[in-house]
């Protein structure tokens, strides 16, 4: 329903009656049987998670909280009318504003309906309470509108607070899925890896960020929802797009460009026993010294990984090769479709690789698919995956220490 103001040009200074004014006096005196007691304090919080969604700007707000503070709790209990009369200079005071800018606020809040003019036959504020502290006579500003629609109101600002949550984790969602494809579309020009569905990942992204910001700003949590939803079909894009076309087959088939030279000790380690040879350092839990403790070889031999040998260390990891012959490009295909099974997150992927390189986060997938089919990791296989990419941040993570622990459970399987 639209209402007109009819135009008022008497000069009476009385303040015009709209048809606004007159549906709030209307929907008040019929909701104000029903409306029961409100705790004061509660108004604040309230207030100030509805003030978005109501068009209430931060000075009107200032106001308000002074009104209702200038009334006491037991104004707001049923039956009684919470009432404050302080003059627009005391406001002002408060404030540390104008007069004329007190006026302003009072307009914007009579205006949404949040605070209703009690006026006196001269038009000044007055009021008086009895000893028991009770209202027996009051003009002013008359604040029952609060506690008539704060039922209203507290679930406006509940649908406002859930609503600011889902922008701020969608943003932070948002941040990470650019940032990942950042990451795969700076590694695969240092690759010089080029093509249209590289291009296509930007493209996604900068869709759906898209079309968040213009549901955010029209403020429809639907619509933004409707955008986060496409997300984990992005990453799920991302990471096909990564094990097709990143780890496909190398010319060199006899291995990678840069096969690993993985140091491992090859005499006794300290205290010679199943347990101290068991302690690798890719274990996130283990309570292996921090820093790299296996020294190079005294004779300063260098083992080879060679996927042959470790795929023989690593039987869960032969199965994802086909080829009787493999090189170090299957046993990237090997590690990237291991990534997928084992439900570890694309972007762990990447820094992993992005850290490793190709071969070293290959040989550290192989850990934990060996790992979680021994029923070794105590938490889920990302979260233990996730471990191991901390150790290499920190400068911890020894690989030729825990090829070292694999090489000797093979060889004690083969001695029995």
């Amino acid at each position: 329903m639209t209402f007109t103001q009819t135009a008022f040009t008497g000069a009476t200074g009385a303040r015009p009656i709209t048809a606004w004014s007159r549906r709030l006096v209307r929907d008040l005196e019929a909701r104000a049987p029903a409306a029961g007691a409100v705790e004061r304090n509660r108004l604040y919080p309230v207030l100030d998670g509805v003030k978005v969604a109501l068009g209430l700007g931060t000075p009107a707000l200032e106001t308000l909280k002074h009104l209702i503070g200038f009334t006491r709790p037991d104004d707001w209990k049923e039956g009684r009318t919470p009432l404050a009369w302080p003059s627009n200079y005391t406001l002002a005071e408060l404030a540390g504003v104008t007069e004329s800018a007190i006026k302003a606020r009072l307009r914007q809040l009579r205006a949404l309906g949040l605070v209703a003019a009690h006026d006196s036959a001269h038009g000044r504020r007055t009021g008086r309470r009895d000893a028991s502290g009770v209202i027996t006579s009051a003009y002013g500003l008359d604040l029952s509108p609060l506690r008539i629609r704060f039922a209203e109101l507290a679930a406006l600002a509940e649908a406002q607070t859930a609503q600011s949550r889902l922008f701020k984790e969608g943003r932070l969602a948002i941040a990470r899925t650019r940032r990942l494809v950042g990451q795969v579309l700076a590694q695969a020009a240092d690759l010089h890896l080029t093509g249209a569905h590289w291009l296509a990942l930007q493209d996604a992204i900068d869709v759906i960020a898209d079309e968040a910001a213009t549901a955010r700003s029209a403020r429809d949590s639907q619509a933004y929802q409707a955008a986060l939803d496409r997300l984990p079909v992005l990453e799920q894009t991302i990471g096909a797009t990564i094990d097709t076309h990143m780890f496909s087959a190398e010319s060199d088939a006899s291995g990678s460009k840069t096969a690993p030279a993985i140091h491992i000790q090859t005499t006794s380690l300290p205290n010679d026993s199943v347990p101290s040879l068991r302690q690798r350092s890719s274990d996130p839990t283990c309570s292996a010294p921090a820093a790299a403790s296996v020294p190079v070889s005294p004779s300063g031999s260098v083992f080879k990984a060679r996927p042959a040998d470790l795929l023989a260390m690593f039987p869960g990891a032969a199965m994802y090769v086909a080829t009787p012959h493999p090189g170090w490009p299957d046993l990237h295909a090997a590690a990237a479709r291991l990534r997928h099974d084992l439900g570890i997150r694309t972007d762990t992927w990447v820094d992993a690789v992005e850290r490793l390189g190709r071969d070293g986060a290959a040989i550290a997938m192989f850990i934990t698919a060996e790992r979680q089919a021994r029923g070794d990791i105590r938490v889920t296989t990302g979260a233990y995956f996730a471990g191991m990419l901390a150790k290499a941040r920190a400068d911890q993570l020894d690989l030729g220490k825990s090829l070292w622990g694999f090489r000797t459970d093979v060889q004690k399987s083969v001695d029995h």
